[in-house]
């Protein structure tokens, strides 16, 4: 299997083979969900998450976006319009979302959006994105999935360790690390064959097990 995997510190993928660029788990308007039910979640710039998206446009040749679920956090909130901002300013683009267990806006709004729902898709014969890994083996095909928001512990000096989110590729799966900013880690385990690759600041790492 040829394809060139572009793992980018904005969190994203990028297939330049396929001018593909690959994006898990926004969820968008979680902090105005949150702080609507009298939870208390920082008030971060929504467009900040935006921007990084648009700046990855601009600087690569994109045609397509695959979104691995969780695009949108929740119901409908105010949010939302910045994602039709941001669509409008790309009407060239496909958007391309399969849909995850957040993913519960109204069909016909993400038509309006021009984003195609699909349960899972096909980048090529041997490249297949999901938002559940499919937690199989299939010999000569990869399975990029989002959901679990994978993180690791970097140890550091003094006893410390930095929680940092991470691409975590075992057997024929790659994961990719949540793209919003408002989204927890799940701390994955080092296995046998596994290899970790640490987002920071402007670099992608790779730990070695």
């Amino acid at each position: 299997m040829n394809t060139r995997l572009t793992l980018l510190p904005e969190r994203a993928l990028l297939l330049p083979d396929y001018h593909t660029l690959v994006v898990a788990d926004w969820h968008l308007g979680k902090g105005a969900h949150f702080r609507k039910a009298g939870i208390y979640m920082p008030v971060l710039p929504v467009d900040k998450d935006t921007m990084r998206l648009q700046s990855l446009l601009d600087n690569y040749r994109v045609k397509t976006v695959v979104f691995l679920g969780d695009l949108f956090h929740s119901d409908l909130n105010s949010e939302w319009l910045v994602f039709e901002r941001f669509r409008a300013t790309n009407p060239a683009i496909r958007f391309i979302l399969t849909r995850g267990n957040h993913d519960i806006l109204p069909d016909d709004l993400l038509e309006k959006a021009a984003v195609d729902v699909v349960p899972s898709y096909s980048i090529a014969s041997h490249i297949h994105c999901t938002h559940h890994p499919e937690g199989g083996e299939f010999v000569g095909r990869l399975n990029i999935a989002g959901h679990v928001h994978p993180g690791c512990l970097i140890p550091a000096k003094g006893r410390q360790a930095y929680r940092l989110p991470c691409f975590y590729f075992r057997r024929q799966t790659l994961l990719l690390p949540a793209f919003g900013m408002l989204t927890g880690l799940h701390m994955v385990q080092p296995s046998p064959g596994a290899r970790i690759y640490p987002t920071a600041g402007d670099k992608v790492l790779e730990w070695v097990l």
